[in-house]
């Protein structure tokens, strides 16, 4: 793993050895003085303003007083450093097999001083919000033998839902070094035990706004303990451990958001491909600015988010299983769903659009295990990992979206590689429209937006598809499709819509998040040829609530 300066950033070799210490004092001095190896090191993460560094030390100083006052001033420690991320395009198909492309903000910071035993002492800043927590690797595996990851945790999720204990961030931490015990004998560590720190976790990421806070916790603490312990893993493998990890939380995703936060380049758009991962830098354009604005709704880790969350999941689960029953000559290719498309399937557009149709708009519980028996287990599997929807899964436009949001994720990259910012732009504000929840109507009302995708739609879309006419062929291409994903809000659309009307605005979309995506903030992500300040200026006065804006480099 590369060190700079001894600062954990971003690896890019298999071996990882024990972090090497200084004493708190010491890395006192090294960050006030902007002479010091410490600077080049941030640099090569946030650019050559003097003055921005400048800040970012003074945020680590303020840190390693707090781990002084809380844990003790002689201490040795190493430190990590660990990102968070905006996913401009390829929302919510990682999972699926399907690309990303993110780009890597803010930080968590983790500062640590091992320790000779398997507990983990970890403190915040914000002690309210975050309170202390110690916990021991062991204890909490209580010497179990797990060999299903998957159902080991959902047990622990359905425990805590039972009792009622609502997500502790403690469990984000717990991820990391409780999978990472399981996994150990893979990575050079067959006979010892991990070992643990003293930890202190202080970030920048805002909380509960889709950057992936969360997953940064995971990350972090996951490159953490291994430099603590010395163990040989890849990058490449780090990001599917902690994609695994974080199961513990209660969450079924993917590793996208933990590919983002390792692989993240200043100046790139990362775009990365699952199963297997891949990463290619991207150059993101120089006259493009991305704006964050935030309506200050914060996204709650509950119960009922990460049922909705695991609901949307289950129904690309079970719209999977269906295509693969319906069309067997195809099944051997449909892995996962980001292979239902003309290329990988050797078939047409509308041929994928007669695929479909095949798929029932909603359906129930009952329903699913009627149509797939013989994937009964798998499916009272998935149905432990949520509350039964009242209105059934809405498997067609969910699948919809999915294979249009693949199409479009990879569209993205190839019009960033061209250069070809309003092909970009289009492709982004589509992708919203696969999560947009209202519209304006001609007198400029907001009204709720009907996403269903009943027969009369494909029909149409078919007969355009093969009409032969270059415009309508061109109008009802898969990637044009929304589908219907459905994780905004009215507010989120709202600003949304308040931006694409700003002066020199290219695209704009809700961003975030992985984990709870229906409660979500309302993170907007936009890309302008001007200046922030203006449009800022025009994008709040268009707003009659409190949003925060903030403008960042790729």
């Amino acid at each position: 793993m590369r060190r700079e300066s001894d600062i954990t950033n971003r690896g890019s070799s298999i071996c990882n050895p024990p972090a090497r210490l200084r004493p708190l004092r010491e890395w006192e001095k090294l960050f006030r003085d902007d002479r010091s190896p410490v600077f080049p090191a941030l640099a090569k993460i946030y650019g050559a303003d003097r003055a921005g560094l400048r800040e970012k030390a003074d945020f680590v100083l303020q840190a390693l007083e707090i781990f002084a006052r809380t844990f003790r001033p002689d201490a040795s420690l190493f430190l990590v450093r660990s990102a968070g991320r905006i996913n401009l395009v390829g929302m919510h198909v990682d999972h699926r097999g399907g690309a990303v492309n993110p780009i890597a903000v803010r930080e968590t910071w983790f500062l640590c001083e091992p320790r000779d035993d398997d507990v983990l002492d970890c403190a915040s800043r914000r002690t309210q919000l975050f309170p202390r927590g110690t916990f021991s690797i062991r204890r909490e595996l209580c010497a179990e033998r797990i060999d299903d990851w998957d159902r080991w945790t959902q047990a622990l999720v359905e425990k805590r839902r039972a009792s009622g204990k609502a997500g502790d961030w403690i469990n984000y931490v717990k991820s990391a070094a409780l999978y990472l015990e399981c996994v150990r004998a893979d990575y050079g560590s067959p006979d010892r035990p991990l070992r643990g720190m003293n930890m202190l976790v202080d970030g920048t990421i805002p909380l509960g706004a889709g950057l992936s806070s969360s997953s940064s916790i995971v990350v972090g603490a996951a490159e953490a303990l291994i430099r603590r312990n010395g163990l040989s893993v890849s990058d490449h493998d780090l990001v599917d451990l902690c994609g695994q990890a974080e199961w513990y939380v209660g969450t079924r995703g993917g590793a996208g958001d933990h590919a983002a936060i390792k692989f993240g380049r200043p100046g790139h758009v990362s775009h990365l491909g699952s199963h297997p991962l891949t990463v290619d830098g991207v150059p993101f354009p120089k006259e493009l600015r991305v704006i964050l604005c935030n309506s200050l709704i914060e996204a709650k880790k509950s119960e009922s988010a990460r049922d909705e969350f695991n609901n949307r999941i289950a129904s690309y689960e079970f719209g999977l299983m269906l295509l693969r029953k319906q069309f067997p000559d195809l099944a051997p290719k449909m892995e996962r769903l980001r292979d239902v498309n003309p290329e990988t399937l050797g078939v047409s557009e509308a041929a994928i659009c007669r695929m479909l149709l095949r798929l029932p708009e909603r359906v129930q519980r009952a329903e699913v295990l009627d149509a797939l028996p013989e994937h009964a287990d798998r499916v009272r599997h998935i149905f432990g990992s949520h509350a039964e929807p009242a209105n059934g899964y809405p498997v067609r436009r969910i699948c919809a979206y999915g294979i249009a949001e693949c199409a479009r994720s990879r569209l993205a990259a190839d019009a960033l590689r061209r250069a070809d910012i309003a092909a970009f732009g289009e492709i982004i504000n589509l992708s919203h429209d696969g999560d947009r929840v209202t519209r304006l109507d001609d007198k400029g009302n907001r009204v709720p937006l009907d996403k269903s995708l009943p027969d009369a739609h494909l029909v149409r879309r078919i007969a355009d598809l093969e009409s032969g006419d270059p415009t309508r062929v061109e109008h009802a291409r898969l990637w044009r499709m929304p589908g219907g994903f459905d994780v905004s809000l009215p507010e989120l659309d709202a600003i949304v819509d308040a931006a694409l009307a700003s002066a020199g605005a290219v695209a704009a979309r809700v961003v975030g998040a992985g984990l709870v995506l229906t409660a979500v903030n309302s993170i907007l992500t936009s890309c302008w040829r001007l200046r922030s300040e203006p449009v800022s200026k025009t994008l709040t006065a268009r707003r009659s609530t409190s949003i925060s804006l903030s403008a960042i480099s790729a």
